[in-house]
């Protein structure tokens, strides 16, 4: 029978546990992954083995992370994750056994997600590069791409020593560790040579056939349904055009659920993935999306429990079987705690406060995914048009009473007083002067957006808040227009819509202070 997690947490196993300590590690550092879950609703853990070709374990079938390493040139927290590892295992703790069997001791599945390919030459890292491209270098694309020059360096998976060794990995991580199943990370989405990708499609579906079968021979000899999943791109022309026939895999019924990651930088409560979900519908797999890692604001550097909650409604009418948690804050604090408990149920947050916050485009915009309605440049008499899904039962929120408010908020940056900007929602004209107005002289934005090269400012700006009227929200689709009608000349600088977000606000009991009951 095929799994289906209640909520699903993603750890990597370096960046929140083996980077983060001094060694040598204790046993009870190492069994944090899993401590750190104990009591929330997280039943299924998928954790990164390693790093793709090397790994944070005693493995037997390739190279352990750092084992190359005569000197360590990339930085402190690579070297504590090859010593605290080297020392674990000196000590007589395997730090994958440990959170596995943690796991299952807490009642925890867990899946071991492994990044199926990598990029990265023999001479070029000792850390990242495993056993097969050491002793084997023309295991090697070798054809190069001038639109992404590390795939020569990739593993050519139209090699059967290629598929074999990576079956290999799979094998040790589910049958002599014990892992509950397998999450394939395409991670750089390259698997053939760019010129051979459309005829290979059938050699990486049959491989995905083997990944499954030696799944079922292994959970048959533990009476137990060992689970197959896949990160994918959320369109299929991006999943083809790397040799992935999504669509066959799902149909056949090889896999347990799909987690489509597109551009995932950003929070992002609009679905990309529709046709994975009706095509996983018909056999039942599952599908489990990401909510995304940063917004792009200045008022907010983390997701919050709000932007969560909105994001998460979207994905759940869009055919979302649950939620793929990954990359919170660590440590985890209040917010951290109250999405875990949030997002194994739809039920917990549906009368609770939303915010629904359109993403802007990114620095380098995914070719595959549409394009995003914001930041929009704003000229005498263009329109900006841009769509905001919000997926509460507002209905029954009114007639029971509870819904307390929708606001409408917009940011205009660098806009001047002598223009004429007219707002819109679903047609109807709000009206600026009822809105409550605000600027600032700029702000800053989280990290990784400035990593991928955006703006780390966003410059002098006004907001709008709008309240809007309970009649005028809909359910699904909203459409926000704003239309410079008169753009006063003399002020030369662009007038930008940056940011458009929607609020929906319930009546909840009030909260005590101090000694009130």
């Amino acid at each position: 029978m095929k799994a289906k997690p209640k909520l699903i947490y993603y750890h990597d196993s370096r960046h929140y546990l083996m980077y983060r300590f001094d060694p040598p590690m204790s046993l009870h550092q190492l069994r944090k992954p899993i401590d750190d879950l104990i009591g929330t609703p997280v039943d299924t853990i998928v954790y990164g083995t390693g790093m793709g070709q090397t790994f944070l374990y005693d493995t037997k079938v390739g190279y352990k992370f750092g084992e190359k390493a005569t000197k360590h040139t990339a930085g402190l927290v690579w070297w504590r994750a090859e010593e605290n590892l080297r020392q674990a295992i000196k000590a007589g703790y395997d730090p994958f056994k440990i959170v596995v069997d943690r796991a299952h001791e807490k009642g925890i599945k867990l899946v071991g997600s492994i990044r199926i390919n990598d990029a990265g030459a023999p001479e070029e890292s000792t850390y990242s590069i495993g056993r097969l491209k050491y002793e084997n270098p023309d295991v090697m694309i070798g054809e190069e791409d001038p639109g992404r020059p590390y795939v020569s360096t990739c593993l050519d998976f139209a090699r059967e020593d290629v598929r074999n060794e990576r079956l290999s990995v799979i094998e040790e991580v589910c049958d002599r560790y014990n892992a509950d199943g397998i999450e394939i990370d395409e991670y750089i989405r390259v698997f053939f040579k760019p010129s051979q990708v459309q005829e290979n499609i059938p050699i990486l579906t049959q491989w995905i056939r083997d990944v499954r079968s030696l799944l079922d021979d292994i959970g048959k000899k533990r009476g137990q349904h060992l689970s197959l999943s896949v990160r994918v791109h959320p369109t299929e022309r991006a999943c083809l055009e790397a040799g992935m026939d999504l669509r066959t895999w799902t149909s056949e019924g090889l896999l347990d659920w799909i987690t489509p990651f597109g551009d995932v930088l950003l929070i992002d409560p609009k679905p990309n993935f529709e046709w994975i979900a009706q095509e996983a519908s018909k056999v039942g797999t599952n599908i489990y999306p990401p909510l995304g890692r940063e917004p792009y604001d200045d008022r907010f550097h983390v997701v919050t429990p709000e932007m969560t909650r909105a994001t998460a409604t979207n994905f759940v009418a869009a055919g979302a079987s649950g939620i793929y948690l990954a990359d919170l804050p660590w440590p985890h604090g209040d917010d951290e705690y109250k999405i875990m408990r949030e997002m194994a149920d739809p039920d917990a947050y549906a009368r609770k406060t939303k915010h629904y916050m359109v993403a802007p485009t990114t620095a380098k915009p995914d070719p595959y995914m549409p394009v995003r309605d914001i930041p929009f440049t704003l000229d005498q008499d263009t329109t900006a048009a841009v769509e905001v899904s919000v997926n509460d039962d507002l209905d029954s929120a009114i007639t029971d009473g509870e819904l307390d408010s929708v606001k409408l908020g917009i940011r205009l940056v660098q806009p001047h007083p002598n223009d004429t900007i007219v707002f819109k929602l679903n047609g109807q004209t709000l009206n600026d002067s009822d809105a409550k107005t605000s600027h600032f002289y700029g702000g800053s934005v989280p990290y990784f957006p400035v990593k991928v090269g955006m703006d780390i400012r966003i410059n002098t700006h006004y907001w709008f808040e709008f309240d809007v009227p309970h009649d005028l929200i809909q359910h699904g689709k909203n459409l926000v227009e704003v239309t410079m009608e008169k753009r006063y000349a003399r002020f030369t600088a662009d007038r930008v819509l940056q940011s458009v977000e929607i609020w929906v606000n319930y009546k909840d009991v009030p909260i005590p202070v101090n000694g009130q009951m």
